[in-house]
């Protein structure tokens, strides 16, 4: 099966779609064959950084009306990556989002088989990388996407406040669904950020990354691992991906 890798958040505004389209993007730059897919349908923004325009969406998939290989695009040629490079869209039109608020729990069950369905396609296509963009917070939607995957990257930023919202995220969703975890901590301002992890769950902090301005500038319209792959945030991606293949091997 494809190595299956949920981005998750416990709030929004912590850089967890910069973070997951450009580790998809280093693993496709090193050769892998990669599949990102947005599921973060109440929220939706990778349409936003990557082309070309998608015929299908996500939710589709979800709504049984097309399986993933009918919603995936190729966008390996656009961003110039060795491997390839598939990326399927949620639906980012209002009337869309405020149908998936709708939804209930036998329609999540439903979803939940889907997106299981939808991974064991991927595997059977030569997909080698599954990265999962999801909806921030404990919604019914983000927490299937973190059960169908392996392993989980939770993006953080530090702080006291941002810790306890942690410590309730892993201890109410990532440890009884026994998930192999890491944290990231992003937008740290100091050389000591705080340890996101906790002593209460002793889970791994894969990198620390600075809070830099043209970061948050440049993510809007570029990919920097893939346009500055020197850079000290693109750096800091790469050693994710190092650290995830040393993991997993």
């Amino acid at each position: 099966m494809a190595l299956t890798i949920a981005v998750h958040s416990y709030k929004g505004g912590s850089g967890k779609t910069s973070f997951a389209i450009n580790l998809a993007s280093a693993y496709a730059s090193v050769g892998k064959s990669v599949c990102l897919l947005d599921v973060d349908l109440k929220a939706p923004s990778s349409f936003n950084y990557l082309l070309p325009e998608a015929k299908h969406w996500v939710n589709d998939i979800f709504e049984g009306r097309y399986g993933v290989m009918d919603v995936i695009k190729d966008v390996s040629k656009e961003m110039g990556t060795k491997g390839a490079f598939y990326v399927g869209y949620s639906n980012p039109d209002i009337l869309a989002v405020r149908e998936v608020s709708s939804k209930d729990r036998k329609w999540q069950s439903k979803a939940l088989k889907l997106l299981m369905a939808a991974k064991k396609d991927l595997s059977n296509a030569g997909i080698d990388v599954v990265i999962l963009d999801t909806g921030a917070g404990v919604d019914f939607t983000s927490v299937n996407a973190i059960a169908v995957a392996d392993h989980v990257i939770s993006v953080g930023r530090p702080g006291a406040s941002r810790q306890r919202s942690m410590e309730q995220v892993i201890g109410g969703v990532y440890v009884p669904l026994d998930k192999d975890c890491y944290i990231i901590e992003n937008m740290c301002h100091s050389d000591n950020p705080t340890d996101l992890s906790g002593k209460k769950f002793d889970l791994p902090v894969l990198v620390s990354i600075p809070c830099m301005c043209d970061v948050a500038v440049r993510c809007d319209n570029e990919v920097l691992v893939l346009t500055e792959p020197d850079h000290m945030f693109s750096q800091k991606i790469f050693s994710v991906m190092e650290s995830l293949d040393k993991i997993t091997s």
